[in-house]
C-alpha cells in the first residue's frame, strides 16, 4: 500500500474511531477517553513544535531539509492537524495552482487563483480545452487532487470558467459488426 493510502486510511480510521468515542453511552468513560487523546495530541503537537525549531534553527526556513519535509505527504498531514505547518494556507494553494499552470497550458487552459481561504478556494480557467483525451471532469479532477494535496484543510474548491467540451475535437470511431 502506497503512503498516500496508508495516510488516507489511517484518517478515515480516526474519523471512524473519533465517531465512535462521541457515540458511547458511558459519559464518564467518553469524558476519559477525550481526556486521554487530548494528552497524547498534546504530547505529540509539543514534541513536533520542538522538532521544527530545532530543524529550522539548523537548516533554515527555507533550507532544503525544511523543504523536504513540507513535500512529504505524512509529514505536511501531521504538522497541519498540529497547526504546525510552516506554510500558510494560502501559500500552498499558490504553490498547487503554480504546479498547474504547465499541464493545463499543454490542454490549452490557462488557471488564476482568485481566493484561498480555508472554507473555500476559488480559481478561474481560461482558454479552450484542446486535449483529445482529456474532459472538463478531469481537468476538474486535477484541480481538485492538485489542491487538495497541498492544502487538505480547505473545505470547498469553486472553479470558475470550467469548459464546454469542444464538439469539434469529438472524434468518432465507428465499429464494425463481428459475426
Amino acid at each position: 500500500m502506497s503512503g498516500a493510502r496508508v495516510l488516507e486510511e489511517q484518517q478515515r480510521r480516526i474519523d471512524e474511531l473519533i465517531a465512535a468515542l462521541a457515540a458511547l453511552d458511558n459519559k464518564h468513560a467518553r469524558d476519559i477517553a477525550q481526556a486521554l487523546l487530548q494528552v497524547v495530541l498534546d504530547l505529540h503537537a509539543s514534541g513536533l513544535a520542538r522538532l521544527a525549531e530545532i530543524v529550522t534553527e539548523a537548516d533554515g526556513a527555507d533550507g532544503p531539509i525544511v523543504a523536504r519535509l513540507m513535500q512529504d505527504k505524512q509529514v505536511s498531514a501531521l504538522l497541519l492537524l498540529h497547526g504546525l505547518h510552516p506554510q500558510d494556507l494560502a501559500s500552498r494553494v499558490h504553490h498547487a495552482v503554480e504546479g498547474l499552470r504547465a499541464p493545463l497550458g499543454a490542454q490549452g487552459m490557462g488557471i488564476e487563483l482568485l481566493d484561498a481561504r480555508e472554507d473555500l478556494v476559488r480559481v478561474r480557467l481560461a482558454g479552450v480545452l484542446t486535449g483529445k483525451h482529456v474532459t472538463p471532469a478531469d481537468v476538474q479532477n486535477d484541480i481538485e487532487r492538485a489542491i487538495f494535496e497541498q492544502a487538505p484543510d480547505v473545505a470547498h474548491i469553486e472553479i470558475d470558467g470550467m469548459p464546454d467540451v469542444n464538439v469539434h475535437e469529438l472524434r468518432f470511431v465507428a465499429t464494425l459488426p463481428t459475426s
